[in-house]
């Protein structure tokens, strides 16, 4: 029998029926617009934290520097504030973690684009609108390299004979070098490419990636302030990489390319130490006797008479001292364990002082008693040995490229001017000199002379034509094909960081 339940389902009365399920806005009255003219740089922020999750209780530090290169168009209409300066955040209170915001750089399309917040007040029936910063919010795990460095140097200082710093730097290197290991066995060719121009790179430098010495602080800092443009970014790593590596800290500021590298900076010291030199006085009397001079460097011998009738007392001062770093340099011994991988060893005080006191080379020389005083001798640990008895390879390549430096101050041939005449001295917008006799004096291959100076930013190329006299050219374009000058000028161009190869 059929079911007339369906005839009988009780209708639904008007009062019970189901609410809307989209709730009603609420209607704001009309409210009265208005802009807040804030001209402080201190404006509200904005932050963005993509892919972080950052405590509200955080507390944050604020930093502000000026802009660079801000138009006044773009100043215009805006608080002037935020446009001139800009600012980034800083917070350390998270216990693993520490907090960086950075406002935009300008290469993503969000960073050229207004930001404001709003401030309704339905009482008031207000509505202020308000300029503000857009900054984005990045996490990083803290490290404990900075504590991990101030206890490894309380260990030299309580340990000079640095043990503690030699097992740092075996591990340091043994790290490093199974890193290369892998990446040279099943690393990609992008990435091969990589490992080899961070050694063609480093072919002066034993400094640990990033660590850059306290002597390139000046390099960095003539860098522009602002890096956020591509050549800027650029300009700051060849910077970084430049002051790594074992050179004399040159002025990029330098009007001049005598200014570049100073004979103050190269010699330490200064002029003090030049004066307290011996044998200048005694070379002096040998060349207006009519007499050679004979030394243990061919560079020093070959130009010491020339210096002498120049009248030029700081050039041979400089050449004197040329001699000496050269004969620090081969009394040195090898086995210097206790000074890392490549250190070599110094001899006893009075040895070393004995034969950097030679000014001949001869053993009846070395029996002088003019001895060099012991604060010239101490100047020149100081500078190549600061370690102590220990000169390392990094500190040994220092004292080659010093050399190298220094003998851009002797002209090819010195004048009666001092050395900057056309005939015989540098051009009036260089320095330059032959580096074969140093390449003898150094006992170093052709590719290894040539590379220190192209590293101290000068330019290999042949003699010219109008130059054969001043290089004492005689055999004609064939001679000159074989020769090389190392020329140094303004500004100064180093060798271009290695960036790979393309994808």
């Amino acid at each position: 029998m059929p079911s007339n339940k369906t005839d009988q389902k009780r209708k639904r009365s008007a009062d019970n029926d189901r609410p809307s399920k989209k709730p009603a806005l609420q209607t704001l009255p009309p409210l009265a617009a208005s802009v807040v003219e804030d001209k402080s740089e201190l404006a509200p922020v904005i932050a963005n934290t993509p892919g972080l999750a950052s405590s509200k209780n955080l507390t944050w530090n604020p930093y502000t520097k000026a802009r660079a290169n801000v138009s006044k168009s773009a100043a215009s209409g805006r608080n002037a504030g935020i446009v001139s300066s800009e600012m980034l955040l800083q917070s350390s209170d998270h216990a693993k973690m520490d907090f960086v915001g950075r406002e935009g750089t300008g290469d993503d399309n969000d960073s050229q684009v207004k930001h404001y917040v709003a401030v309704v007040d339905p009482e008031r029936k207000t509505w202020k609108v308000v300029e503000v910063r857009r900054a984005t919010l990045r996490g990083a795990v803290r490290t404990r390299k900075a504590e991990d460095e101030d206890s490894d140097e309380d260990m030299v200082r309580l340990n000079p004979q640095g043990t503690p710093l030699e097992q740092n730097a075996n591990r340091q290197q043994t790290m490093r070098a199974q890193r290369t290991a892998l990446t040279n066995t099943f690393g990609t060719k992008q990435s091969r490419k990589a490992v080899q121009s961070m050694a063609e790179n480093a072919q002066l430098s034993n400094a640990p990636t990033g660590a850059v010495p306290q002597a390139g602080a000046a390099l960095i800092s003539s860098m522009p302030a602002n890096t956020t443009s591509g050549r800027a970014k650029e300009l700051a790593v060849q910077a970084e990489v430049q002051a790594a590596k074992p050179l004399p800290t040159p002025d990029l500021s330098a009007s001049h390319p005598s200014d570049v590298y100073t004979i103050e900076t190269l010699v330490p010291g200064s002029h003090t130490t030049l004066t307290q030199l011996n044998g200048v006085d005694e070379w002096k009397s040998q060349v207006e006797a009519g007499l050679g001079i004979t030394t243990v460097s061919r560079y020093v011998s070959n130009r010491v008479g020339p210096v002498v009738h120049s009248d030029n007392t700081t050039h041979l001062q400089v050449l004197r001292f040329i001699q000496l770093l050269i004969e620090f340099g081969r009394c040195l011994k090898n086995g210097g364990k206790g000074g890392g991988p490549g250190s070599k060893r110094l001899p006893p005080r009075e040895e070393l002082r004995r034969i950097l006191s030679n000014t001949t080379g001869s053993a009846k020389s070395e029996q002088s008693t003019d001895l060099l005083p012991e604060s010239v001798i101490d100047a020149v640990r100081r500078r190549f040995a600061p370690t102590g008895g220990y000169v390392s390879k990094n500190d040994f390549t220092l004292l080659q490229t010093t050399i190298c430096a220094l003998s851009l101050h002797i002209p090819p041939q010195p004048a009666k001017d001092g050395g900057s005449s056309s005939l015989g001295g540098n051009a009036p917008n260089e320095l330059a000199t032959d580096p074969s006799d140093l390449r003898d004096d150094l006992r170093l291959d052709p590719t290894a002379i040539t590379q220190f100076f192209r590293e101290l930013g000068c330019r290999i190329d042949k003699p010219r034509e109008t130059e054969f006299a001043k290089w004492n050219i005689k055999g004609g374009r064939a001679e000159a094909n074989a020769r090389r000058v190392a020329r140094l000028r303004v500004p100064v161009e180093f060798p271009k960081v290695s960036r790979g190869g393309r994808k």
